[in-house]
Parts: C-alpha cells; sequence; structure tokens
C-alpha cells in the first residue's frame, strides 16, 4: 500500500503541474486565440480584467487611442507591446 502511495503522489503532482499551462490559456475565454493575447492579458491585467475589451469593437485607429489612454494611465508595457496588443485587439474585436 505504501508502495502504491508513494508512486502514485508524484505522478499526480507531474499531471496537475503539466495541465497548469492548459488551464491558464483558458481563463479568459471571452479572448480568442492569435498573436498578442498573451502580451494583453498579462499588461492589461494589472488594472483590469482583460475580458472587458471583448465588450467593445473598434477599428485600428480606436484601439490604439484606446490602448493609448491606458498607457497615459500608468498600463506599464514597452511601444512594442503596446502596438501588438492594438493589432490583437483590432483583429479580434473590429467594428461590428
Amino acid at each position: 500500500m505504501k508502495s502504491m502511495l508513494l508512486r502514485t503522489v508524484p505522478t499526480l503532482a507531474l499531471l496537475t503541474l503539466a495541465a497548469g499551462p492548459a488551464l491558464a490559456q483558458d481563463d479568459f475565454k471571452a479572448l480568442p486565440a492569435g498573436p498578442g493575447r498573451d502580451v494583453m492579458v498579462r499588461v492589461c491585467a494589472q488594472c483590469h480584467s482583460p475580458e472587458v475589451a471583448a465588450q467593445q469593437s473598434l477599428d485600428a485607429a480606436g484601439w490604439k487611442a484606446l490602448v493609448d489612454q491606458m498607457a497615459n494611465n500608468g498600463a506599464q508595457a514597452s511601444d512594442a507591446e503596446f502596438d501588438t496588443i492594438s493589432k490583437y485587439l483590432a483583429t479580434s474585436f473590429p467594428p461590428k
């Protein structure tokens, strides 16, 4: 019994660790997969739920203006990251 327990516990721990990245990808179901999603989640989650973006539909200029406003309000990212976020949002949530 003890031998089986010693084999089962490490196996369960490894399975849990392996599932971690897959589970993390599903934290924000309203955000579609795509280039820049990970940057958007990391930067925007500093202040609010990244899923608030899914409630808006803007063109590329509108998303850039909104991301610029967030940067002016204190969002922490590089210029390249803000550009990546704007592109991700414009692709994922275009005007309806």
